[in-house]
């Protein structure tokens, strides 16, 4: 089906105004969709009335059918087979019109449209819809683009024991029918429907009505987290109340965790949907909690930030994400009891840098997208943290007063409609933000990463900006000077640019120099001569943990830049995590330790020596770990995917020898099950016995990546159908299976894929699209097979014109990072 492109959207504005939506589902099992076995598709009627500028004009309406049974244009039937890729052509409309479309609509299993899910606990059904990007025609007909928005009603007939809500209250006509108005126009890709026997939990709010969902065979653990997820909601709405000065314009405020969702969450107005596993199954640390707060708070920021002022088009896609980044980590650290810059710095930036190194790289603002599949590709690091980055930067040299000023004005102009770049730049001016201009073209318009080089002489100290292109940008940092113990000799706050700033040597020489030590800006950081073991020494003892984040992120970029060897990086981090504090940072590093130094940067011959070594470091943080301590908790994660001792293994899971408080609840089961499935202790007869064990959603996924991960030829044949092949399996399904094929350790059974990864997943883009064709792409790349051959590969691959764009975002991206890795090991040739 051919994508929109910004051409078309921008003509169909002109012509079109859209008044109203009414969309009637009939989502009885016994309804028209009924089939054989489970219902495959429901039937989905659209009336919608909308006006043309130019009577006597043509254009076109969106809907992806199973099949149409019939479309109605201003009274007169129009031939169903004319709908062709997705889209019926309206002809010779008139001044008002009316549309209306009769369709079959398929069910999906991949998240996207009307996604449904049989638990297979209960064996109940439970609905959710997802219309972004451009899914909303999976469900209902419409003029599907971001600035045609417009009023929606939804009349739903279900089984008669379901509850239905969507973007507006939820009224209960008579038993099975309910009705939901939105009250206020929306975007397309914002309507949604949530359905089915779900357990909720209410709560009310400086007057408004919340309310958290979640699939019955959940209810305790909902029950359990329902207090902490309504007050990092209600601190969230007081801290937006009283910073933008326009209240949350939707209503009731409902939160819906459902299954099998493809991102984190979507921030459909008064309805927001969230991946099922922030309700919490097992025992999880506060840092988890602190990155579910994080979520709460980034979803309700677009309730303002995307939701009542909408981009125009695409390209403007910041507007949503970065705003929502910044100000969801804002606000949840300003009114929460989680703190949440570490989380930003350590996770969300590392992959915005990444993003912002990689071929694909593009800038914060106007990148181009001409068409709505092409903006897919750009929801990444770069729209998301860097923009998030560069908007803390403005922040602060505009000062509180000024920017929000400057947003309480946008909101209050663009309520309701959509706004681009230009619109935000003009209020911001009128709140008196000076010279906005030349700031968007140094950090919005531009990509690339900048490098602030720190270097100590007899002299003193030099710091240096190494611009990434051609427009210099200005950093405003805080250089700091560190002793050996980690403590401040002095910091100066500063405006970094063209010219060198210089420090003049003092009575006491600095151990290291911070150019950015509270983590302010977009750029990588160097230290001239400085040793990197000299760095590793300091970052333990250093009391702030943005500024330890800052430099675990330079050794991070230095191996990616093959400037620090993988072997000395592996030595620093072990050193380290040992004085690391920070649970959240312990666990990210560990994450590094394992996946990069241990796979991809390390030759297949010394990766069982290096996980070895970084067992042997989580067991000693293990033993030493507080019982029932957080620390105690992602210390033993860390040691399970690890070790290789099979016997100590098997006895947690028979519940022996288990350190005193720690639990081997069902994650954590799982865990330990993944890690001798992939040594090659479990067959499948003992992984179905573990899912017996826990025959929920959850365990079907744990079991999928368990298979997947086996050393055996035939589990990987297995394995590797269900990735290629079409399948009805759940998305997430597909996913573990991805997650548990190219296993660094396993590259002697695997090499012979790695061929046949290039030749035959973009043949995906047969029976795969949107999210789930990249990101099977993605989880199932052969990064870990790090030689020039498949560097090669890769590369004739990517000069196929056949690809699909998401699919070939996701290979540019990965070829990006086996290159980098590639170098690395060629350059420390014993590496």
């Amino acid at each position: 089906m051919p994508s929109l492109t910004r051409v078309e959207a921008e003509q169909r504005a002109d012509l079109l105004r859209v008044t109203n939506y009414r969309i009637d589902l009939d989502l009885r099992p016994d309804g028209p969709g009924e089939q054989a076995g489970p219902p495959a598709t429901f039937r989905s009627t659209t009336t919608i009335l909308f006006s043309a500028t130019t009577p006597g004009a043509s254009s076109f309406l969106d809907v992806k059918a199973a099949g149409v049974q019939s479309i109605e244009l201003n009274g007169a039937l129009l031939d169903v087979s004319t709908v062709s890729d997705g889209r019926v052509e309206l002809k010779n409309l008139a001044a008002d019109n009316i549309v209306v479309v009769a369709a079959e609509m398929a069910y999906s299993t991949d998240g996207e449209g009307l996604h449904r899910h049989v638990d297979p606990e209960d064996g109940e059904t439970y609905l959710y819809a997802m219309s972004f990007l451009d899914a909303g025609p999976r469900w209902f007909a419409a003029f599907d683009q971001p600035d045609l928005k417009a009023p929606f009603s939804i009349d739903v007939r279900c089984r008669e024991d379901w509850t239905v809500i969507g973007n507006g209250p939820a009224v209960q006509v008579s038993p099975g029918h309910w009705r939901i108005s939105s009250l206020q126009p929306l975007s397309t890709y914002f309507v949604t429907l949530v359905a089915g026997p779900y357990h909720s939990v209410y709560s009310t709010h400086d007057g408004i009505r919340l309310g958290v969902h979640a699939r019955k065979s959940l209810s305790s653990y909902l029950d359990a987290e329902a207090a902490d997820i309504f007050g990092v909601t209600t601190a969230c709405f007081d801290w937006y109340h009283e910073h933008f000065q326009v209240r949350y314009p939707f209503g009731e405020y409902h939160q819906a965790f459902v299954p099998d969702f493809n991102a984190g969450a979507m921030e459909n107005p008064g309805c927001v949907t969230l991946r099922d596993q922030f309700v919490f199954r097992s025992a999880v640390t506060h840092a988890q909690r602190g990155l579910r707060a994080v979520v709460i708070a980034h979803e309700m920021a677009h309730q303002w930030f995307g939701d009542l002022v909408t981009m125009r088009w695409w390209d403007d896609l910041w507007l949503n994400e970065s705003f929502a980044e910044y100000l969801g980590h804002r606000a949840c650290t300003e009114a929460t009891e989680y703190p949440a810059w570490v989380d930003f710095g350590m996770h969300r930036k590392d992959w915005g840098y990444i993003a912002d190194q990689a071929p694909s790289t593009h800038p914060v603002a106007g990148n181009g997208s001409t068409d709505a599949a092409s903006a897919l590709a750009d929801f990444d690091g770069i729209s998301y943290a860097k923009g998030a980055a560069v908007l803390k930067q403005l922040a602060s040299y505009l000062g509180d007063d000024v920017f929000f000023s400057g947003l309480q004005a946008h909101f209050t102009v663009y309520a309701y409609d959509n706004a681009d770049f230009r619109d935000l730049i003009a209020t911001w001016t009128a709140a008196g933000a000076p010279e906005l201009d030349g700031w968007a073209d140094q950090w919005l318009r531009t990509s690339g990463l900048d490098t602030i080089d720190a270097d100590i002489d007899e002299d003193g100290i030099t710091v240096t900006v190494r611009p990434s292109g051609r427009i210099a940008r200005p950093h405003s940092v805080q250089v700091t000077g560190l002793d050996s113990g980690g403590q401040v000799l002095f910091a100066r706050p500063t405006v970094l640019g063209t010219e060198p700033l210089t420090i003049a040597g003092g009575t006491e020489r600095p151990a290291l120099i911070m150019a950015d030590a509270a983590d302010d800006t977009w750029a990588k950081f160097r230290f001239g001569k400085t040793p990197w073991t000299n760095v590793g020494d300091v970052v333990g003892r250093i009391a702030a943990a943005q500024t330890r984040v800052v430099l675990y992120n330079s050794i991070r970029d230095a191996v990616r830049d093959s400037e620090l060897d993988p072997r000395a990086a592996t030595e620093i981090v072990l050193h380290a995590v040992q004085n690391e504090t920070d649970d959240l940072v312990v666990a990210a590093l560990f994450d590094y330790l394992l996946k990069t130094l241990a796979g991809p940067y390390c030759r297949p011959r010394q990766r069982a020596e290096r996980r070895t070594r970084i067992a042997e470091v989580a067991g000693a943080l293990l033993d030493r770990a507080a019982p029932g301590s957080d620390a105690q908790l992602e210390t033993a994660r860390a040691w399970i995917a690890a070790t290789d001792s099979t016997e100590r293994l098997a006895d947690w899971l028979d519940g022996e020898y288990v350190p005193d408080g720690l639990r081997i609840d069902t994650e954590l089961r799982w865990a330990v099950v993944s890690r001798l499935a992939s040594i090659g202790v479990l067959d499948e007869d003992a992984i179905g016995g573990e899912l017996d064990r826990d025959h929920s959603t959850a365990g079907i996924v744990h079991a999928a990546r368990c298979r997947a991960l086996r050393p055996d030829a035939q589990a990987k044949a297995a394995a590797w159908r269900l990735l290629i092949d079409p399948s009805v399996l759940s998305a997430y399904e597909v996913y573990a299976t991805a997650e548990g094929f190219f296993v660094p350790d396993q590259h002697a059974l695997t090499e012979p894929y790695v061929t046949r990864y290039f030749d035959e997943m973009p043949g995906t883009a047969s029976h795969r699209s949107g999210w789930a064709l990249a990101r099977v792409a993605v989880l199932a790349y052969p990064g870990a097979a790090t030689t020039p051959e498949t560097v090669r590969l890769a590369e004739t691959t990517l000069r196929r014109k056949d690809l699909d764009p998401g699919l070939r975002r996701a290979l540019v991206d990965g070829t990006d990072q086996l290159r980098r890795a590639a170098e690395s090991l060629s350059r420390y040739t014993a590496g």
